[in-house]
């Protein structure tokens, strides 16, 4: 080292000019990575977006009659949205409008309808994509010159499906490996950094095994974009081989905000690569792989449920401190295990007691935050055994907590046994090191898959858009039925579940476009099952919280489509109505998505 001190200072005088010259090159790349990112973020958090677009108004109105045709067509959201798809289709299929539609920043979106559009029936299709990365779909109806039938509107409908699709579920399964992988590279930059030190042996070791994780990250970065753009086109589970579904997924995913998170976790990549091919050599490396740890978290804060949570200010700089403290954590698993193995005993100690002592910290603050952002995504710890996201959740938490234990074993026990038990204390810790990287993996599986659902929040600020119902994953795992439909300056997300014959709980989520929940003075439920002769049944419903009410009891008692009428009085206003056919199938039938 003496040498190398001597090296810098003395005759190679140009070599230090060179070494001063990447540094402060490093730094300044750093500088404008983290200005351009924080700009990104002042823009994505620039509104206090509730992160899941549903339509709030729409003109003309659904099932409403005109005598005289629009000049277009203008669908409001309660947050900016980017449109995928909005066409109008004549009573035949046709498309109508050939123009591409505009979004505003208010959030509407207008298509301009041709002059003069023939009298009949018109059904507007839509879907877009949400701040957070995920699609709103739906279907609207409207007449020129006729009235639109009643059953044409119940028609449209859409029961659950019972599971998510091939697309969806392959996007999840490469948002793991992308996730593990932008972690463990990143990660392992950081512990290049701060653990083992420059000039260490170690780190040529890990050279070429850190490239290839790079490129791991790298590589599923670009598949994931392509493959959410397949899941935000809503293109068909057969088409997820169809090269014409990729070249439309990858225009598509890359407008999104997960194309933007990809191009920053790029950025990360590209730095920490550099960094690694100058570490040994030059001040500019490590620079850039602490910089590059840093990018790579940031590009976990421009997209996704967590990210978008109301307040984003907030929201979004917690998770990129998670993902930092994670990659720390996750990106020192797999050089650790190479230390035991590799290095003398008496080194081996001393990376495993330094990355002790800073992981102490790093879980700390990792626990800390990943509890704020549980607090806004749940909100009520009923939610957590009454939804979907809750059970992931609850999955996630407890792999988490064998994840603390093994790091808990190896910091109290192994660790300290390690410079006096010798061969056998290392082999174990390698174990341990092991069985930590596995838990590891599940907890970012189980993470990639909340994107499947969407968190308790948003029942307050509904995913589903008007018209259109989606999937509950009760307890049990029972497909129900849910729908959100806008009134006004009021969204109701009517839940119903199981959906099959029987006893059915039936719960509102009653808020304000912008989010905030509703209390009514007052809130009754109608049902009855007119194709069957089943008279209406009228009954109060109970609030249990704060813009939410509902039933466990409401019977009904055979298949068919039921006619829910919910009747809310909010303030002084006159009372609100809100009517949606509920598709209650025989036990034995399984729910098909109506197109």
């Amino acid at each position: 080292m003496t040498y190398l001190h001597a090296a810098a200072a003395g005759p190679l005088g140009r070599g230090a000019v060179t070494v001063s010259g990447l540094t402060r090159a490093a730094w300044r790349f750093t500088r404008a990575a983290l200005f351009l990112l924080a700009m990104v973020l002042s823009a994505a958090a620039g509104g206090e977006a509730a992160a899941h677009a549903f339509l709030t108004d729409t003109e003309p109105a659904d099932s409403s009659r005109l005598e005289s045709a629009p000049s277009e067509i203008r669908l409001t959201f309660n947050e900016p949205v980017t449109p995928i798809l909005v066409q109008v289709l004549d009573a035949a299929g046709r498309p109508v409008a050939g123009e591409k539609p505009v979004a505003g920043p208010d959030g509407s979106v207008r298509l301009a309808l041709p002059t003069p559009v023939p009298t009949g029936l018109y059904t507007v299709s839509y879907r877009v994509t949400s701040a957070d990365g995920h699609p709103a779909a739906g279907t609207l109806l409207f007449g020129v010159g006729v009235t639109p039938p009643a059953e044409e509107e119940a028609d449209r409908v859409q029961a659950g499906a019972a599971g998510p699709d091939a697309p969806a579920l392959a996007a999840v399964a490469v948002r793991a490996l992308h996730y593990g992988a932008l972690l463990a590279a990143t990660g392992g930059g950081l512990f290049l950094v701060l653990v083992s030190g420059r000039w260490s042996p170690l780190n040529r070791r890990l050279r070429p095994g850190l490239g290839l994780i790079l490129l791991t990250a790298g590589l599923s970065a670009v598949l994931l974009v392509v493959l959410n753009g397949i899941v935000l086109n809503g293109s068909a589970p057969g088409t997820l081989l169809s090269s014409a579904a990729w070249a439309e997924g990858w225009v598509t995913g890359w407008t999104s905000s997960a194309g933007v998170s990809a191009a920053v976790a790029l950025l990360a990549l590209l730095a920490v690569a550099v960094g690694l091919a100058l570490e040994a050599d030059h001040g500019a490396g490590p620079v850039l792989l602490l910089s590059g740890a840093v990018i790579g978290a940031v590009s976990l804060a421009l997209t996704g449920h967590a990210a978008t949570a109301p307040p984003r200010w907030l929201s979004a700089p917690l998770v990129a401190l998670h993902g930092l403290m994670a990659a720390f954590w996750i990106g020192a698993l797999w050089p650790l295990a190479v230390a035991l193995q590799t290095e003398p005993a008496g080194e081996a100690a001393r990376l495993i007691r330094r990355f002790s002592r800073l992981a102490l910290v790093a879980v700390a603050l990792l626990v800390a935050v990943g509890a704020l952002l549980s607090l806004l995504q749940i909100e009520q710890p009923a939610a957590v055994l009454a939804t979907g996201y809750g059970w992931l959740w609850l999955g996630k938490m407890t792999a988490v907590g064998v994840l603390l234990a093994l790091a808990a074993c190896n910091r109290f026990w192994l660790t300290p046994a390690l410079g006096v038990a010798g061969v056998g204390s290392a082999a174990a810790l390698r174990r341990t090191i092991r069985a930590e990287a596995a838990v590891a993996a599940a907890v970012l599986v189980v993470t990639a898959a909340f994107a499947l659902t969407p968190p308790p929040r948003t029942f307050t600020a509904p995913e589903t858009p008007v018209g259109e119902a989606m999937a509950d994953i009760g307890p049990a795992g029972d497909a129900g039925y849910a729908t959100s439909i806008g009134r006004g300056d009021l969204v109701a997300l009517i839940e119903v579940i199981p959906a099959r014959p029987g006893p059915n709980r039936v719960t509102v989520h009653l808020s304000r476009p912008d989010g905030r929940p509703a209390d009514p003075a007052d809130a009754n439920l109608e049902w009855s099952l007119p194709a069957a002769g089943l008279a209406p049944v009228r009954r109060s419903l109970t609030a249990s919280a704060v813009g939410v009410f509902g039933a466990g009891d409401v019977d009904l008692p055979v298949a068919g489509r039921w006619s829910l009428l919910l009747e809310v009085r909010v303030g002084e206003a006159g009372p609100a109505t809100f009517r949606t056919d509920v598709p209650v199938l025989p036990e034995d039938q399984s729910k098909e998505v109506k197109p």
